[in-house]
């Protein structure tokens, strides 16, 4: 495309080298006529590109004109250095990588930034996946949500519930969200009702030659973060007050993912501690502490003892 092919040549000639019409028809990969003719464009825009002539000439910008972002504050263009999530670009299938991108910012700060810009980028890591990866290929539905969302085209799609339900809509996508390594896409119904859907649960998504009228005050953002306020409250609370061991203590804190723990309370001489732990269900609570076994012990509710080892008796049948 002709506009990236210049903003291309703005960048090459921003190093204050003066680049021959031969280098920049290879690094663009044109010929040396179209070369010339994005040269006549940029100086149409206002751009001070200037020929040098003789044997050792070819192109420059005046004076070392520079497109700089001088107009950031130093915070606010660091900001824009902290590293991209590779998996966020590749998901998206942008065609370009993190390193593109520093390259070409860095062309565009004041020099005396550029080190503590380079510094941040080298010192800091952004990492979507989670500790066990698999060879997972990306769901098909993902390329055609992201053009819905960017046409404001209507998609059909046959959608599995978690509890396994299926179900076929036809949605509004409004815009995609990466949490953690999933992506969601959030959409309005027939009923002109906010949804999300998981992209990995869409079985089938095919998009309608229909088009849609986004809400103007709709902010993807905003509504994210209201959305999942509301889900968090709308979960059930199943409050479990426990004695748990010094190693059960220590891995209770660093599995969260499945259990939220509250209040410490006392430590006991022999170095166990009062916990209150907050599960989603009563059945989640007695898988999670049957796991533990002799390193966490029921306080209250009672009628959870008599659940707990009744599934530790079921667990002794089955190899008995």
């Amino acid at each position: 495309m002709k506009a990236e092919r210049l903003i291309n040549i703005l960048l090459l000639l921003q190093h204050g080298e003066i680049v021959t019409t031969r280098e920049l028809s290879r690094e663009l990969e044109v010929s040396e006529r179209t070369v010339h003719r994005d040269m006549e464009s940029l100086s149409a825009a206002g751009i001070p590109v200037y020929a040098e002539r003789g044997q050792a000439g070819g192109w420059r910008l005046v004076d070392n004109w520079k497109q700089r972002l001088s107009w950031l504050k130093e915070e606010e263009m660091l900001s824009l250095f902290l590293p991209h999530a590779e998996k966020i670009i590749n998901d998206l299938n942008m065609g370009i990588s993190s390193k593109q991108i520093k390259n070409k910012l860095l062309l565009s700060i004041p020099e005396e930034s550029r080190q503590n810009a380079v510094k941040l980028w080298e010192r800091v890591h952004v990492d979507m996946g989670t500790w066990k990866t698999a060879a997972i290929e990306m769901n098909p539905a993902m390329e055609v949500m992201k053009e819905a969302v960017m046409n404001n085209q209507k998609v059909n799609i046959i959608y599995k519930k978690a509890d396994g339900e299926i179900r076929e809509s036809i949605v509004n996508p409004l815009g995609l969200v990466a949490k953690s390594s999933n992506w969601y896409v959030v959409a309005m119904n027939k009923q002109d009702e906010f949804r999300s859907y998981k992209i990995t649960r869409i079985v089938k998504c095919e998009l309608m030659h229909e088009y849609f009228n986004r809400p103007r005050d709709f902010k993807l953002s905003a509504h994210w973060e209201e959305s999942k306020k509301q889900f968090m409250q709308s979960l059930p609370e199943f409050r479990v007050k426990v004695n748990v061991s010094p190693f059960a203590r220590e891995r209770i804190r660093f599995t969260g993912r499945f259990v939220q723990p509250v209040n410490d309370g006392k430590v006991t001489e022999n170095g166990w501690t009062e916990l209150e732990l907050i599960f989603n269900t009563e059945d989640e609570a007695v898988n999670f502490i049957v796991g533990f076994g002799n390193q966490v012990k029921i306080l209250s509710p009672l009628e959870l003892i008599d659940k707990v080892t009744g599934r530790a008796r079921e667990i002794i049948d089955l190899y008995r």
